[in-house]
């Protein structure tokens, strides 16, 4: 202990003494702190629990019942928010729904108990360019029983059924008038409410019977609150489950029921009290996540305490020649590790805390209420506050090391020793590299922890690997101009300082590089499997339910909105039971196949237009074929003997019918993924069994793009003659190239902030590290724009060298990223039941290689120039020992 107290002494006195550079370590250390400090109080604070939503869902209710719509009993877990029905399966249940009324639930609640009706469903308002589908709320509260729900921010609460509230995420002025539904309804916002998350985000909020339409009323979910005469205990909540309905109660959660009296089921989840649960995969994905953070801070920091070390070097060779051991040497090093971790790790946590209660106010005033109650996650922000102190002292261990082997003579004389390279780590820092890529390949077929395993490995391997890389560039300098040869064999000399800030730029740059990767190729992906349900351009009216009455009023309408432009018939098969029906391929029709189908169907039926739409061009055999009563077919693998044979699937059954159809059939050449198998002619149908019912009237593109004030001509009058019916307007991948290219650059933003970070501190410390080189540079008549050049290209070096490298290096983890989401989005349109067979997507990897080069050849040239401008160029004469 009191080698410890001594080192840690002469450790305050030699911070104090390097104010600069001992701030500099704490910024490194500290950073990730805060961020990481930041960002889970910021999720803590997110991520509610039921205990904290209780007044948000119950207001001052005692419970809220939900209506299950099952007529039979169920089983919930301890929320209400998973149930499911007993000794039946929820598919069997379909078309059995059973909506109560206001009377039978409260005979549930007994006499005592007061209800009120809450109904949730989606609605559409118009924003001024689109109809936009949004939470829509029936309630009243006005009600005491509702206190707490809908805090007001400004205005005041709905008096009639015109008036709305709105909460402050869709930012709707009080006082203005908005268009409710697609029949444009006008509904006064009367007053805003705080958002609350997964619950009230951009919502709409009226009294009951005010904004339920009818074509929202089966898929409605219906609550009731209930203040109740006597707490609503677990024994209350099974009697209501035998109703059919779920149950949230406020005594429930503030005294749960033992697994025992529960029963044990799959739909305790995350708030089962009982249940121990361990993820070893996330348990695993953390611990691996953690150790690559420490390793990057360790790299960014190593380089300060190694230049430390050597401007000490002639304190800490006293204190050898004055009876320290080596051990000493190494406590030295190491308590100014711990206790610049330790500094670090305080104000990061104070600093970081502080940012997230900053932006927790900011937020409740600004989209109101995205963020519940503030929380600290004082578990989780002190094991990051530990993992500082153990950067801090991971940090110093290599320079600890250097110091323990102090030539004391060397350094009392004011030389520099020769720096030795340990002769196993560079094949050592191989083979871990080679297992780190070999373990990401495993993770495309196995998991992320993998994937992040891969990069531990991959990132020691390079530790390892670059100090002798570095040498050896500092061999090829000869040719180079004067100052940057002057750097390179610097940047050789002192590889303990420039090989960790190397790797340290190398790591963000191989991340931002995987990242980019990664959305680029899911991008790809995106375009490569997107199967659109028409033709890009096309505006469809389509309806599997739609009556011939209300065509008959539809047609008109688009008639008179969109004059002398012609519309697309597409009919469906309908069976004697007055069923639609689909067909399904039979066979191998494709040898590698998922399933698509939209709302055409697999074989629609129409005439040469229909065809004409579906094809991009005017083929006149396959519309001689069409008049013929022949079916066209675009996969020619579906076509066998000029027939194709196609079972019989009943839209509104659960089972497929036990019968197949067979159409003559010609075969059409037709480039790319189609929507449809093909088209078939209305008169073919009738010859199965089968009638032709319209279901689709279609604008080609060619007669009229959609546009918004299409939309605003067609979408309202359209919709207000049925809700049974749809409009769709096909356009390309909808995915703007701003979603694509945002997180890229997000990324390329803090990898940008790693890299000048790293280089501007690792460059000043190499130029007060080599300061009496520059000062005897200067006095044998070197200009100061030499001296300039000669620091600038110290930056040059570092991120010239780190970033391009991290950019290739970033390639292997992105190509395993790519690989994981084409298998996971090949499984997940695998999942397909019927429709039309279309060859899979194979593997999509794609490169940004304009963003990558910009970045490669840009961030190293902006930090030369940044570091030149404000290289210092006055000479400091000093006196030279010999």
């Amino acid at each position: 202990m009191n080698a410890l107290l001594a080192a840690l002494r002469i450790s305050r006195r030699g911070i104090g003494r390097a104010r600069a550079r001992s701030a500099l370590i704490v910024v490194m250390i500290g950073l990730p702190i805060l961020a990481t400090t930041a960002m889970l109080t910021l999720s803590a604070t997110r991520e509610m629990s039921p205990w904290e939503r209780l007044t948000m869902d119950l207001g001052a209710a005692d419970a809220r019942l939900a209506d299950t719509g099952v007529p039979v009993p169920v089983r919930q877990n301890l929320t209400g928010a998973s149930w499911e029905p007993v000794g039946k399966r929820r598919q069997d249940l379909q078309g059995r729904a059973r909506i109560l009324t206001q009377a039978e639930v409260q005979a549930l609640a007994g006499a005592g108990g007061r209800i009120v009706p809450l109904t949730r469903f989606y609605g559409e308002y118009w924003t001024g360019d689109a109809y936009n589908e949004v939470p829509v709320w029936e309630a009243d509260p006005r009600d005491p029983m509702t206190n707490g729900m809908f805090p007001l921010v400004r205005g005041r609460y709905p008096q009639a059924a015109d008036e709305v509230l709105v909460t402050v995420p869709m930012k709707t002025a009080v006082g203005t008038t908005i268009r409710y539904t697609r029949g444009d309804v006008p509904k006064r916002v009367v007053g805003t409410v705080v958002g609350q998350q997964a619950v009230l985000g951009e919502t709409i909020i009226g009294l009951p019977g005010s904004l339920l339409s009818a074509s929202a009323r089966r898929s409605a979910e219906r609550f009731w609150l209930l203040d109740a005469p006597a707490p609503v205990t677990w024994k209350e909540t099974l009697r209501f489950n035998r109703g059919g309905m779920a149950v949230l109660s406020r005594a429930v959660l503030n005294d749960p029921p033992s697994s025992a009296e529960r029963g044990r089921t799959m739909l305790d989840g995350l708030y089962d009290p009982d249940a121990v649960r361990t993820d070893v995969n996330g348990i695993l994905t953390t611990v691996l996540g953690m150790t690559l953070a420490v390793i990057e801070v360790v790299l960014l920091a190593g380089p300060a305490f190694a230049v430390g070390i050597r401007r000490r070097r002639r304190e800490l060779a006293l204190i050898s020649a004055q009876g320290g051991s080596a051990r000493h040497l190494k406590l030295v090093v190491l308590a100014d590790g711990l206790t610049l971790g330790l500094a670090a790790a305080v104000l990061g946590v104070a600093l970081g805390v502080g940012v997230a209660r900053g932006i927790v106010s900011y937020v409740g005033v600004w989209p109101a209420g995205e963020l519940g109650p503030f929380e600290v996650p004082a578990g989780q922000v002190a094991l990051v506050a530990a993992l500082g102190v153990v950067s801090g002292v991971v940090a110093a261990v290599a320079p600890a090391v250097q110091a323990a082997r102090t030539n004391v003579v060397a350094a009392l004389a004011g030389r520099r020793a020769e720096v030795r390279d340990r002769a196993g780590w560079p094949l050592l820092g191989l083979v871990l590299l080679v297992a780190g890529i070999a373990a990401m390949v495993y993770g495309i077929w196995g998991s992320g922890v993998m994937m992040f395993l891969g990069g531990v490995l991959g990132l020691l391997g390079l530790v390892m690997t670059t100090p002798w890389l570095v040498r050896r560039i500092g061999g090829l300098a000869g040719g180079l101009p004067l100052p940057l040869r002057l750097v390179v064999r610097d940047a050789s000399r002192n590889r303990g300082r420039t090989a960790p800030a190397v790797v340290a730029v190398l790591a963000a740059a191989a991340a931002f590089s995987t990242v980019a990767v990664g959305v680029a190729s899911a991008y790809r992906m995106d375009e490569e499997s997107y199967r659109r349900s028409y033709p890009v351009g096309v505006t469809a009216v389509y309806g599997g339910d739609v009556t011939d009455d209300s065509w008959g009023r539809i047609r008109p309408i688009l008639e008179a909105k969109l004059p002398g432009v012609p519309l697309v018939e597409g009919y469906h098969a309908v069976n004697a039971e007055g069923r639609n029906v689909d067909f399904q391929v039979l066979g191998d029709s494709c040898s590698h196949c998922v399933i698509s189908t939209g709302p055409l169907g697999v074989l629609p039926a129409g005439g040469p237009d229909l065809l004409r739409l579906l094809l991009g061009r005017t083929d006149a055999a396959a519309e001689a074929a069409l008049a013929e009563g022949r079916a066209v077919i675009f996969n020619p693998k579906a076509v066998e003997n000029g027939e194709t044979r196609l079972s019989v699937w009943a839209r509104t059954m659960e089972q497929q019918e036990e019968r197949t159809v067979t159409f003559p059939a010609t075969v059409v050449t037709f480039q790319g993924p189609s929507p449809v198998l093909g088209v078939v002619p209305p008169a073919a149908l009738g010859k199965v069994g089968f009638t032709a019912r319209l279901g689709h009237l279609i604008v080609a593109p060619k007669d009229a793009l959609p546009t918004p004030q299409m939309q605003r001509l067609i979408d309202g009058p359209v919709r207000a003659v049925t809700p049974n019916v749809a409009i769709r307007y096909e356009r390309e991948v909808p995915q703007s190239r701003w979603n694509r290219d945002f997180p890229i650059w997000i990324m390329a933003a803090l990898a940008g902030l790693v890299v000048f970070g790293c280089t501007f501190a690792v460059t000043g410390l190499a130029a007060a590290d080599a300061r009496p080189d520059l000062d005897a540079l200067s006095a044998v008549g070197a200009r100061p724009g030499t001296r300039r050049l000669v620091v600038a290209g110290q930056a040059l070096f570092i991120a010239g060298f780190g970033v391009p490298a991290g950019l290739l290096v970033g390639l292997v983890p992105g190509f395993a990223m790519a690989a994981q989401q084409t298998i996971g989005r090949s499984d997940v349109l695998a999942m397909g039941l019927n429709g039309i067979p279309y060859e899979k997507v194979g593997l999509v990897f794609s490169v940004p290689w304009p963003t990558l080069l910009a970045v490669g050849a840009g961030l190293p040239l902006v930090a030369g120039l940044v570091v030149m401008l404000f290289a210092g160029t006055r000479i400091t004469p000093v006196r030279r020992m010999g």
